[in-house]
Parts: structure tokens; C-alpha cells; sequence
């Protein structure tokens, strides 16, 4: 691949990005209030456009789930206060981050998840080794993180609370999301 392309490549992920963190900021008079608000801007896809083999995996419904399993909605609202766009970096932080979460996950979970995500997923939604390096952040933080089992976490009973209170509930750090973002962007450069 060129350095052109790679680096028009990289630029539209930076646009995208920017874009999501910019939607997030706007709303009721420029501040979303409510993660209800953010989900609402937040825009994903509907659980039918899930590839059979993701849902196989990380689906709590599937007979098959991995550890970190967790339905779409609390998956969307990991986005949200992540701060996490849907670009294939950021889906293999998320799930990194709710298998790194789960004191189920083992050892044998993650390298089985790395091979299949990277060798048997659809082409679209396949891990390279730099989604992995992602991956693999995402799995640190979610370790890190005090509060485990957040694919658990009743969301529902949160839409009217902000999502910094959220954070604070859960244990989520802005400053260490940032600093994850960055480390993201460094170790993804064309």
C-alpha cells in the first residue's frame, strides 16, 4: 500500500473519530446531559447487521459466547463512555476492554479469540495485528478497571444520570481514555 493511501487512509479514521467525539459534545444546548442523549446521537447498527460469527462469540444469547460477552446495548454504551467510535480499532478496544473486565476471561480465551477474530471473521470485520496491539490495550484497561463485570451493568437504570457520573460509578477515567486514544493513534500510524 502506498504512503498516499495509508495516509488518506489515516486521516479519514482521525475525521471519523474527531467526528464522534464532536456528536458526543453536542447536543442540549452543547453538552450532551444524559447517556440516554448519547445514545440516541450515537447512531450504531442494528443487532441484524451483527456478521453470525460475532454474535456466535460475543453474544450473551449464543451457547457459545466468550468471556466479555455482552449484548449490543450495553456494547453501544461502552462506545459512549469509552469514548469510542465504531471503527475496527475501536470495536477490538471495546471488546478487549469487556474481556479484560471479566475475571472469567483466561489466557486460553484470549489467544482462541486473537486467531479467530483474525483468521475466521468476515473480511470487514477481521483483526490485524494492529487491531490486536488494540485489542490488547483495551483488555490492560478493563483489568484495571475496579468495578468488574461491566457487561452486566444495568445502563438502563443510568439513561438520566451524565455519563461523567457514570464514569465515576464504574470506575472509568477521562484522563486515562485520553491517554489510551493517543497510544492508540501512535501505535496505528501509517
Amino acid at each position: 500500500m502506498s504512503i498516499a493511501k495509508k495516509s488518506r487512509i489515516f486521516m479519514v479514521r482521525e475525521y471519523q473519530q474527531v467526528k464522534f467525539r464532536f456528536q458526543l459534545k453536542l447536543s442540549n444546548n452543547g453538552v450532551i446531559q444524559t447517556l440516554a442523549n448519547a445514545y440516541e446521537a450515537l447512531g450504531g447498527d442494528p443487532p441484524s447487521k451483527t456478521p453470525f460469527l460475532i454474535w456466535l462469540l460475543e453474544n450473551p444469547a449464543s451457547p457459545l459466547p466468550f468471556p466479555g460477552k455482552i449484548d449490543l446495548y450495553r456494547h453501544d454504551c461502552l462506545h459512549i463512555l469509552l469514548e469510542r467510535s465504531f471503527s475496527l480499532y475501536d470495536e477490538a478496544f471495546i471488546v478487549g476492554f469487556t474481556m479484560g473486565n471479566d475475571p472469567d476471561s483466561n489466557h486460553f480465551h484470549i489467544a482462541l479469540f486473537k486467531l479467530i477474530s483474525s483468521v475466521f471473521y468476515p473480511k470487514d470485520y477481521q483483526f490485524n495485528s494492529n487491531h490486536l496491539r488494540i485489542f490488547d490495550l483495551g483488555l490492560i484497561y478493563g483489568n484495571k478497571i475496579n468495578t468488574k463485570n461491566i457487561k452486566d451493568f444495568d445502563f438502563q437504570l443510568y439513561q438520566h444520570k451524565t455519563i461523567t457520573e457514570i464514569r465515576r460509578e464504574l470506575g472509568i477515567d477521562l484522563y486515562t481514555i485520553q491517554v489510551l486514544r493517543r497510544t492508540q493513534n501512535l501505535l496505528t500510524q501509517p
